[in-house]
């Protein structure tokens, strides 16, 4: 996944990717995901209306950006 590729959530809500995939703060030491061993990487995305932190497992990518 990476920045400009055409993505829809479990929704079926479509948007952009705006940055690179990101480790989760929740996933950094100290963090209530790093004490449990979860892992997972977010990414903002620009939805129609407002731009949101989305986990990359949460959503599909549709188009590739080249």
């Amino acid at each position: 996944m990476k920045i400009g590729d055409l993505v829809a959530d479990q929704d079926g809500q479509m948007g952009i990717v705006l940055t690179e995939p990101r480790l989760s703060a929740d996933c950094e030491p100290g963090g209530e995901a790093y004490e449990e061993g979860d892992i997972y990487w977010l990414v903002d995305v620009q939805m129609p209306r407002y731009v949101e932190s989305v986990a990359t497992d949460e959503i599909e990518v549709l188009s590739e950006n080249r």
